[in-house]
C-alpha cells in the first residue's frame, strides 16, 4: 500500500468532493428509494454540508495516495437538546459523510479517516461520536462497527398505501 495523506479539504478539491457525495447518492439509491440520483442533487448537499461544518465546528478532509484523490469525510459538532438526554449526550461529534473511492477500499481508510475525526472531537472536548448508515448498506455498517461504533438507535419505517 501506498503511503496516505490526510488534509483539510480546499477550495480545489470541491469538484472532487461533489463527485464522491454523487457516488454516495447514486450507492444509497441502490439500497433505498428515497435518494434522489446523484448528479441532481450532490452539488446542493455538499453546500449544506458545508454550511454546517461552517455554524458548528467540524471539517471535511481529504486522504490523498500517490498525490490522488482516494477518501473523504465530513463531520462537525451537533448541539441537540433532547431533554430526555444527558448533557455529555446533546452535544456530540457527527460523521455525516464517509467516501473511499473504489481502487482504495479494502485498505482501511475508513479507519484512518474516523480516527482522525475522532481526535478532532477529543481535542474538542466531546465524549460522544455518532454515524449514520441505511441499514442496508451492510459494507459501511461492517466498517463502522469494526472502528468501535455499536447500535444506538434503530429507525424502522413503514410505506403507507396512498
Amino acid at each position: 500500500m501506498s503511503d496516505i495523506a490526510i488534509r483539510p479539504a480546499a477550495a480545489s478539491d470541491r469538484p472532487w468532493l461533489v463527485a464522491a457525495m454523487a457516488a454516495i447518492n447514486d450507492h444509497e439509491r441502490t439500497l433505498h428509494d428515497s435518494r434522489q440520483p446523484g448528479a441532481a442533487c450532490a452539488d446542493a448537499y455538499l453546500t449544506q454540508v458545508e454550511k454546517a461544518i461552517a455554524a458548528h465546528g467540524g471539517a471535511i478532509l481529504i486522504a490523498l495516495q500517490d498525490d490522488e484523490r482516494v477518501a473523504c469525510i465530513a463531520f462537525r459538532t451537533v448541539h441537540d437538546d433532547n431533554a430526555a438526554e444527558t448533557d455529555d449526550s446533546n452535544v456530540f461529534g457527527y460523521v455525516s459523510d464517509l467516501f473511499v473511492a473504489e481502487p482504495a477500499r479494502g485498505q482501511r481508510l475508513a479507519g484512518r479517516l474516523l480516527a482522525e475525526a475522532e481526535r478532532h472531537f477529543r481535542d474538542a472536548g466531546l465524549r460522544r461520536m455518532r454515524i449514520g448508515s441505511l441499514a442496508a448498506n451492510t459494507p459501511a455498517v461492517r466498517a463502522y462497527a469494526r472502528f468501535g461504533f455499536t447500535d444506538y438507535e434503530l429507525v424502522l419505517e413503514k410505506r403507507l398505501a396512498p
